[in-house]
C-alpha cells in the first residue's frame, strides 16, 4: 500500500486569512467574496507574499521526505495560480510539484496524477471536500492543526508498515 500525499496551501501552510486581513483591512468574515477577491486580485504578488501559517513549516518538515504534491484551489481568474507557485517554489522549494485547480475539483485533479496502487491522501482544512476525496477512495485529514495532522499521518503510517509485515 502506498500513499500519495497531497496538502493545502492555504489555511494548512500559508496564513491566507492575515493577509486577506493585511490587504483589505477587513477579516474574511467581515466582507462579501465578491468585494474580497476584487481586491485581492488587484494586490501586487498576494499569495507569494504570504506568511506561513503558524505550524505550517512544521507540517511542512514532517511531510516533505514522504514527497507531498501541493493540492491548491483558486479564486476565479488567472491572477492567483501563478503567484501560489511563486510562493511554493520560494519556501518550499523548486522540485515540488504544484497542481490548481477550483477547490471542488480536488479529487479529479489528484486522480489525474495517481499512479496504479497509490492512495491518495488529502491534508486540507475544508472539511467539505471530504465527501467527494472519499469518493475516490482517498484518506481525508481535517487540518486544525500541525500537530493533528502529524498525529493522523503518523498512525496512517503505521498502519501502512503494519500491513507489509507478515502475519504471525
Amino acid at each position: 500500500m502506498r500513499y500519495r500525499i497531497f496538502v493545502d496551501l492555504d489555511g494548512v501552510l500559508v496564513d491566507f486569512e492575515k493577509g486577506v486581513l493585511e490587504a483589505t483591512g477587513k477579516r474574511v468574515d467581515e466582507q462579501s467574496p465578491s468585494e474580497m477577491w476584487a481586491v485581492l486580485a488587484r494586490t501586487p504578488h498576494f499569495y507569494a507574499r504570504l506568511d506561513w501559517l503558524p505550524g505550517g513549516r512544521k507540517l511542512w518538515h514532517f511531510l516533505r521526505p514522504l514527497g507531498p504534491t501541493v493540492l491548491t484551489g483558486l479564486p476565479l481568474g488567472r491572477w492567483a495560480a501563478p503567484q501560489k507557485r511563486e510562493w511554493c517554489r520560494i519556501h518550499l522549494g523548486p522540485d515540488v510539484q504544484v497542481l490548481t485547480c477550483l477547490s471542488r475539483h480536488k479529487a479529479t485533479t489528484a486522480q489525474k496524477v495517481l499512479q496504479p496502487g497509490e492512495i491518495p491522501v488529502l491534508i486540507d482544512d475544508r472539511e467539505s471536500l471530504r465527501a467527494s476525496w472519499e469518493a475516490i477512495g482517498g484518506i481525508f485529514i481535517h487540518h486544525t492543526s500541525a500537530e493533528e495532522s502529524i498525529g493522523a499521518l503518523r498512525i496512517l503510517l503505521t498502519r501502512s508498515e503494519g500491513s507489509d509485515r507478515p502475519g504471525p
